[in-house]
């Protein structure tokens, strides 16, 4: 494979990745269905039952477990909800609400597979370029919540009622609604701030 395809294939999972937000985790013979965020670093965040942390191979499967999904193999490592691993928690929180865990991981990315192409899991765990403004924009875009609605409605064709953005990054915004996340995908990537609040903000 040409280096130019792998780079598009890779791009292709992780835009599939940062815009799905649940997974089945398999680990041992047992399954679970999780939700994840992804941090400012690039790793993925989840609550974990303590059976997960124990050593044995997992699988993810993203969004959940069929035939078109996402299947990576990831390494789980527990941290504590308290300095700075209780603002990964909180960024959690932030998405889903309270967990029903109360354990915590670091979820590695070892390999994936994505459209029967096998990926290296060090392209899929990216810093988000736009983390260091990532609060004030969100603050800004949720200054007018009936316009986030309507872009939910235009974008997505779903009709998000209390709309309240949680998170943006170069390839889309994240939107909390009462039924889970709602993703809009950027036209063409935020490469700053200031395309980001020209395309979320009237």
């Amino acid at each position: 494979m040409e280096p130019f395809e792998e780079d598009k294939i890779t791009d292709a999972a992780w835009a599939f990745l940062r815009g799905n937000t649940t997974a089945t985790i398999k680990f041992g013979e047992h399954t679970n269905d999780v939700s994840y965020v992804i941090c400012p670093s690039g790793e993925l965040v989840i609550p974990a039952m303590v059976a997960m942390l124990q050593p044995c191979d997992i699988i993810m499967y993203v969004p959940d477990y069929s035939e078109d999904c996402m299947e990576i193999h990831v390494s789980l490592h527990k941290f504590d909800d308290s300095g700075k691993g209780g603002l990964l928690s909180d960024r959690w929180n932030v998405y889903h609400g309270d967990s029903p865990d109360v354990q915590w991981a670091l979820v590695d990315i070892d390999a994936a597979r994505f459209h029967e192409m096998f990926i290296d899991g060090e392209g899929l765990c990216r810093e988000n370029p736009l983390a260091e403004f990532e609060n004030s924009i969100c603050k800004q875009i949720n200054e007018n919540t009936e316009y986030i609605r309507g872009l939910c409605l235009s974008k997505t064709n779903v009709d998000v009622t209390d709309p309240v953005v949680v998170g943006v990054d170069p390839l889309g915004i994240d939107v909390r609604a009462p039924f889970g996340i709602v993703r809009i995908i950027a036209d063409s990537a935020f490469t700053s701030a200031h395309d980001l609040l020209a395309f979320a903000t009237p």
